[in-house]
């Protein structure tokens, strides 16, 4: 007798709660245009956000992400790789296609895309376009290592557009470790009187992450 296979673009059911644990319910269900998040070492903010970005990919049809990091040298083995973990994490790998080379990371039910870029040339990726859907999403991780604010706006200026569903939003996610005083981050994000319109900004540490054990809670 030949068992019925499931669909290949099925999904399986998941305990969010138990994936992500505490500390970013806000930061996970918030659509501010600006969503950040200041988190020390052991924060599980890259984590979580991988996670986030993973499962909202999945849930609209429309999105495409831009990974951005200051040196594109860099990416492979952070933000490609911490979607690579998310992706098996939420046991849906067989739904997914990886480009190491580019890199960047499809959606295949679908065709969305995760495109991972340094920022060494910003211009180059305001010219990025997306053949399914509209690019409407850019995470900034480690954004403390951009200096200069024009590089970051450059390419915040590339996310724009409208797309005619409902629910569309368009978003850019920026973590980071804590700053120099002196840093732009801190006027941009987090100082009341110079934050950027429609931001929702906080601040984490190693205490809402669960999976530390004592060693590592000692170290931080």
């Amino acid at each position: 007798m030949t068992m019925n296979k499931a669909p290949a673009n099925v999904q399986p059911t998941l305990n969010m709660h138990e994936i992500i644990g505490k500390g970013y319910n806000r930061f996970w269900h918030c659509k501010s245009f600006y969503r950040v998040c200041k988190g020390s070492r052991g924060s599980k903010k890259s984590k979580t956000t991988v996670i986030n970005l993973t499962k909202r990919l999945m849930q609209y049809p429309w999105a495409n992400i831009l990974v951005v990091r200051r040196f594109s040298n860099t990416l492979k083995q952070s933000c490609y790789t911490d979607f690579k973990w998310a992706i098996n994490h939420l046991k849906v790998k067989h739904l997914f296609k990886f480009n190491e080379s580019m890199p960047e990371i499809t959606y295949t039910p679908t065709g969305q895309k995760i495109l991972l870029r340094g920022l060494d040339d910003p211009l180059k990726i305001t010219s990025i376009t997306v053949d399914v859907g509209i690019l409407c999403w850019a995470w900034f991780e480690e954004a403390y290592e951009i200096e200069d604010q024009h590089k970051f706006e450059t390419v915040v200026e590339s996310i724009r557009g409208r797309y005619d569903s409902p629910d569309f939003f368009k978003q850019i996610t920026v973590t980071f470790n804590p700053w120099s005083e002196n840093h732009w981050l801190k006027s941009y994000f987090f100082d009341e009187d110079t934050q950027a319109y429609d931001t929702f900004a906080i601040t984490t540490t190693y205490k809402c992450n669960e999976w530390l054990d004592d060693q590592d809670r000692a170290r931080y």
